[in-house]
């Protein structure tokens, strides 16, 4: 049976991401090679042909920004990559700032409208039991019941909320645009949602067993929304496999960028400016180190 998320050489070191678009040093192939000669068409022609061929998708062989190409074919930088997380943050700063923030608004104000659904109910639950109407373990479990449903929906927006960031992050990654509108979106987020809980229920239960075990969880599936954010087309089955798969192709580079993004939240953590800054570089890290393992531009 063959692999769904690696198909042909996707996960074969020698078909890792690029740099970060508009980097100082481009790649000479662009232009002409040390004799002068043009290079350009002939690296663009097979790299459009690996973009096709493995994914399906030609917008991946494409390169919306000069120079991108400069490290395709390189092993994965760790150092790298939490360089061109500020890079990409710098370069659409205003949008991983106000999207969320009005993002943050809606999602308050739906919060506030679910807390007085809440509290409605159970003053009217308090009604009726002062009334005499309906016995009163009828009246506790429809409380408890509301208090659930409630509880369960502002945890589905909070689950819409960090989903769309992932997809805001490999949209920008992806095509080099992001708008606040990425931030507010809807479409195809139900299969990033629902692999967000999962993760998060898998690696709480692996603490919950022992320590150990959690931080396996946290090791192999960490990168599960990150991995569902650049391939939507896998199944929920097939993310938890390339997740593991991209945690173990190389274990050093994924230690490094684990240990690399603890400090960096250790740093940023002591201040307002890094406590909101933080988690668009950590989702930018996440989805940069996937794209970069699966062999994508980035």
């Amino acid at each position: 049976m063959s692999n769904p998320y690696s198909n042909n050489d996707s996960f074969n070191s020698g078909n890792n991401g690029a740099e970060y678009p508009g980097a100082s040093h481009e790649s000479a192939s662009y232009g002409h090679d040390a004799n002068g000669q043009p290079g350009y068409s002939q690296q663009h022609n097979s790299q459009q042909q690996f973009g096709q061929q493995q994914y399906g998708q030609p917008g991946y062989a494409g390169s919306p920004y000069p120079g991108d190409d400069s490290l395709f074919g390189r092993d994965v930088d760790a150092i790298q990559i939490i360089g061109d997380s500020f890079r990409y943050f710098g370069r659409n700063w205003a949008q991983w700032i106000f999207g969320p923030l009005v993002q943050i608004v809606i999602v308050s104000i739906l919060y506030l409208l679910l807390t007085l659904v809440l509290a409605g109910s159970g003053t009217s639950i308090d009604a009726l039991a002062n009334s005499g109407s309906g016995s009163d373990a009828a009246l506790t479990g429809g409380l408890i019941a509301v208090m659930f449903l409630a509880i369960i929906a502002m945890f589905l927006v909070f689950i819409w909320s960090i989903s769309t960031w992932y997809k805001a992050a490999n949209k920008q990654v992806d095509t080099g645009m992001l708008e606040i509108k990425d931030f507010l979106s809807f479409k195809n987020v139900a299969g990033l949602m629902a692999v967000n809980v999962l993760s998060w229920l898998v690696i709480s239960l692996g603490f919950v067993l022992l320590i150990i075990p959690g931080l396996f969880a946290a090791f192999f599936f960490t990168w599960m929304p990150a991995v569902k954010a650049v391939r939507p087309e896998l199944s929920v089955g097939e993310t938890f496999g390339a997740s593991i798969e991209v945690a173990k192709k190389n274990v050093g580079v994924t230690i490094l960028v684990v240990v690399l993004s603890a400090v960096l939240y250790a740093v940023l953590s002591f201040t307002i400016v890094g406590a909101i800054l933080f988690p668009a570089l950590n989702t930018l890290i996440s989805v940069l180190f996937v794209r970069r393992t699966l062999g994508l531009r980035g």
